[in-house]
């Protein structure tokens, strides 16, 4: 099947400023991530050094194999990881002049330039690697992220159709179709993608947190409050849920739960006026 490509022309200007605009929404409701907050700086430390060590492991093997493209993809990753994007994009450079044809580097770097809001050389990158692998599920899913960006969900959820096609464990397609059905109210079928992902990776906690919105959205309660204390077990700071939460733990009657909810909240966000007036109003529902 000869599959849709779209050459997109942006001003580049106009084009970083919406991917900000995405960054900066990453925190609410409607965000790709739930954001779970590192407590623990001293395991990043260790982290950390352990990338190092590895990018001087693979540094030191490809000397000894220069034409090894899994060596240069390894060597890529970590330094993602450190967050030198310039190298890792160097890197996968030359592993292309090595292998014009690796569709795994070519799709690696369009991750990269994405990633630093680059998009006509990522979307440039996503499409040589679909060109040389037309069934590569991750190219699909990329191509699927920049269509969205853009608007165009059309496009976003034909890329992600064919992504779970070639890949029926991409679990990150289907979180992403499922929360573009939630967008437009679609919730039955948006928790059988968030089922679909969360099967496959059962700690996923965003997952989790998108389906008990739907969950919520079509009045099963019990359910969605099943999924929230999943993910607030893992986050028990994640404000949106907190508040979902509370307001199930109100309509249950559960009027106790509510109020610490609303407590834990505003010990994070002590001037929240959402939470302090919802607050008040759960506080007289005792002396009624």
């Amino acid at each position: 099947m000869e599959l849709i490509r779209r050459t997109v022309s942006l001003n580049k200007k106009n084009i970083f400023s919406i991917f900000l605009i995405v960054i900066a929404l990453s925190g609410c409701v409607s965000s790709d991530i739930v954001s779970v907050p590192n407590t623990q700086p001293t395991s990043t430390i260790i982290k950390k050094e352990t990338s190092d060590n590895n990018i001087l492991s693979i540094r030191s093997a490809l000397h000894e194999n220069r034409n090894s493209i899994d060596l240069y993809l390894k060597l890529a990753t970590e330094l993602v990881k450190n967050q030198n994007y310039s190298e890792a994009i160097y890197t996968l450079d030359t592993a292309l002049n090595e292998n014009p044809n690796s569709f795994l580097a070519l799709n690696l770097r369009g991750e990269i330039h994405y990633l630093l809001g680059d998009f006509d050389n990522a979307i440039s990158d996503f499409n040589r690697a679909l060109q040389l692998n037309p069934s590569f599920s991750k190219a699909h899913y990329n191509m699927a992220r920049y269509h969205n960006l853009l608007g165009d969900t059309k496009l976003a959820v034909f890329e992600l159709n064919e992504a779970i096609k070639y890949n029926d464990k991409n679990f990150y397609a289907y979180e992403m179709r499922g929360k573009l059905l939630q967008k437009y109210r679609m919730h039955n079928e948006a928790i059988q993608d968030f089922d679909h992902s969360i099967s496959l990776r059962p700690k996923n906690i965003s997952s989790l947190y998108y389906r008990a919105l739907s969950y919520y959205e079509i009045g099963r309660i019990e359910n969605a409050l099943d999924d929230l204390n999943q993910v607030l077990d893992n986050n028990p700071y994640l404000i949106d849920a907190l508040f979902i939460r509370a307001d199930i733990f109100r309509s249950l009657g559960n009027v106790d739960s509510a109020i610490t909810d609303y407590e834990i909240i505003l010990e994070r966000e002590k001037n929240n006026t959402r939470a302090k007036k919802e607050l008040i109003v759960t506080r007289r529902l005792k002396t009624l």
